[in-house]
């Protein structure tokens, strides 16, 4: 099968995921308590189907690898799934008050930098090493930052939440590989069901009634959560992670061209300053990624 089809695999998922504030902005007048819980609900519901009806035999695999380790590491093991629970919920949680009680461009914001701040606490938490280049894009990043924060240092604070959430999250899944990814997500998102069943009463003050919450919260599980994810699972299938990582930047920059064009979300000159700091902190970071895919596509290979 040629790499072509996994590149536009790779290409829909970011793309699917960039216009994910426009039903997310449709469902402003609801609270986001009600649109996160019910979001996870049936994608829970959703998940469950797909690991019942396909991937048993996966999950029966999965389970056994982790009853095979030591009790120590199974501890550990079990704890950085839940801990990627709880961290996909705070980080959902922020991204939905986010983009509908802040503005989008925020949000947009958060994952142009969320890629280099995951590396940034890589390298600081799991002693990765980052090349001096790469160490000034990263003090480019901190330099966009002040002058978004000097700004509104509101919007900068969920900014930094939003894209600290994931980035943590990205990183404790780094030690549970080994294991079938739609599996791993189906327990994640149960956790998070289950946390945020416990603030219930918190989380959703009034239940909707009306179908065009659920239809739209029904849409939003499937097109702009499952579907994605499988396009993005099967094009690792034939291209790295690296090259993946290059080709994530769709959704930020799908996100801010939306909320400039659609919802007039300019930035004054301080804040665009800020932007195009960050745009070629992004660029200089991913030189050596940039390098490697070009020999890669040149050599005509396939990367795994």
């Amino acid at each position: 099968m040629s790499n072509r089809t996994h590149y536009l695999a790779a290409i829909a998922a970011f793309a699917i995921w960039g216009f994910f504030p426009v039903p997310l902005r449709a469902l402003r007048p609801y609270g986001v308590g009600e649109i996160l819980f019910f979001r996870i609900l049936i994608s829970t519901l959703v998940l469950a189907v797909i690991v019942g009806g396909f991937k048993r035999d996966t999950l029966r695999k999965d389970w056994a690898q982790v009853m095979a380790k030591a009790r120590a590491e199974r501890r550990r093991f079990i704890l950085l799934v839940l801990a990627g629970g709880a961290l996909l919920s705070v980080n959902w949680l922020t991204y939905i008050y986010t983009i509908n009680h802040v503005n989008i461009r925020t949000a947009s914001f958060s994952y142009l930098i969320c890629p280099v701040m995951t590396a940034a606490l890589g390298a600081l938490m799991l002693k990765e090493k980052l090349s001096p280049l790469q160490w000034t894009a990263v003090g480019m990043c901190a330099v966009s930052c002040g002058l978004i924060g000097h700004e509104s240092a509101a919007e900068l604070g969920y900014s930094m939440l939003v894209a600290a959430s994931y980035a943590l999250y990205l990183i404790s899944q780094r030690k549970t590989q080994g294991f079938d990814r739609i599996v791993m997500l189906a327990v994640q998102v149960l956790f998070s069901l289950m946390i945020l069943t416990v603030f219930y009463g918190q989380l959703v003050r009034v239940v909707p009634q009306d179908t065009f919450f659920y239809a739209s919260i029904a849409g939003i599980a499937v097109v702009f959560t499952v579907v994605p994810l499988f396009l993005n699972l099967f094009a690792l299938n034939r291209i790295n992670s690296a090259t993946i990582g290059i080709l994530l930047y769709i959704n930020p920059i799908i996100n801010f061209t939306i909320a400039f064009l659609v919802f007039d979300e300019i930035p004054n000159i301080v804040q665009l300053t800020g932007y195009l700091i960050i745009l070629v902190a992004v660029l200089l970071f991913n030189i050596p990624t940039i390098q490697r895919v070009r020999k890669s596509v040149q050599g005509g290979g396939a990367t795994s």
